[in-house]
């Protein structure tokens, strides 16, 4: 994702920027700043997110502005006891002490073609004083691409025709299960739910949790009988990728694809076997459902969903498919 126009735009002419940058003078090309100037638009920055987060903290609480295992990092290395101790401590830092929300590097990388995080995203809204029922609204207005021919030629690409979408809304949203074996190699399947549904901007969208952590993405391709979707952890750095195969089924009850992640140990990619079992009912509250770990080894007096998924997982082959490190030619020859 590339920053809008309009939150680059909003960033630009916010007075206490202009205001540090050139004593009350429009600035008009950020693309040519320095480090330092850069670093000086994070000081103001920074220090107004953390008197907003101070006023709401909801914002840290709900990890919107930060990843989950970030907050616990700070939280340790500070001797803190919990989320409330930290936003104390914030209220502490004197004028001269910033937290560092985001950085000047950040910063200079989003106004120079630069790829954007949903969390960078989203404290850039909050120092803007963005009303959280629009926040989806501003990322998604006239998003800047490094050139302007490579963004005619992905919205060729990439661009979901409308009759796919139609078909995707029709047949595919609703609730499912999600049954995939773990990474770490332990002889366990994560079993949690995942969510299609459209948002009120038309798109369909996904949500799930995996492992402790959220996730949402969107479906963004129906190509060769095949749904791809494209989703970001939000309480960490990761990004992962799912295709289905659903070729011309319009009932699906059970979907089969493949996820591409990292692992949880190594930090290596890798590919996952994945198994979608679609609801018979949209349930409500069914994406605050808890995730399940499940043995192998775990017993069913009687067939049920699960009982199929797991005993398919359990005798199907390379659920996990693993890669290595960076090698020389050398090495790799020698392995071989």
């Amino acid at each position: 994702m590339f920053l809008s126009n309009k939150i680059k735009k909003a960033t630009e002419q916010h007075p206490e920027i202009i205001a540090v940058l050139q004593h009350g003078k429009t600035v008009l090309n950020w693309t040519q700043f320095t480090r330092t100037q850069f670093n000086e638009v994070a000081k103001v920055i920074n220090k107004k997110i953390t008197r907003e987060v101070i006023r709401n903290p909801d914002f840290v609480e709900q990890f919107l502005i930060i990843g989950k295992l970030k907050m616990e990092k700070e939280i340790y290395s500070l001797r803190k006891k919990n989320t409330a101790d930290f936003i104390q401590h914030l209220s502490s830092l004197s004028q001269y002490q910033v937290y560092n929300w985001i950085s000047g590097k950040t910063l200079q990388s989003y106004w120079n073609g630069g790829e954007a995080k949903f969390i960078k995203i989203n404290a850039l809204m909050v120092f803007l004083k963005v009303p959280f029922n629009e926040w989806n609204l501003w990322t998604k207005d006239d998003a800047v691409k490094p050139a302007a021919a490579l963004a005619k030629q992905q919205g060729v690409l990439y661009e979901m025709s409308k009759s796919a979408l139609a078909v995707v809304k029709k047949y595919y949203t609703g609730n499912y299960f999600l049954y995939y074996q773990k990474t770490d190699g332990s002889r366990n399947i994560i079993k949690t739910p995942f969510v299609l549904k459209e948002d009120e901007q038309g798109n369909v969208i996904m949500q799930s949790v995996s492992e402790g952590h959220r996730y949402i993405g969107k479906v963004n391709g129906l190509r060769d009988g095949c749904l791809y979707i494209d989703c970001q952890n939000l309480d960490f750095e990761e990004m992962e990728q799912y295709v289905f195969n659903i070729g011309l089924e319009t009932k699906p009850e059970v979907l089969f694809g493949v996820s591409t992640t990292v692992s949880v140990k190594d930090r290596l990619a890798v590919a996952l076997k994945n198994v979608l079992v679609k609801q018979k009912r949209n349930e409500p509250g069914f994406e605050q459902i808890a995730e399940e770990e499940i043995s192998f080894g775990k017993k069913y007096a009687a067939r049920s969903e699960e009982a199929v998924i797991v005993q398919y997982l359990i005798k199907s082959h390379h659920n996990v498919i693993t890669t290595r490190s960076c090698c020389d030619l050398d090495e790799l020859e020698y392995e071989g």
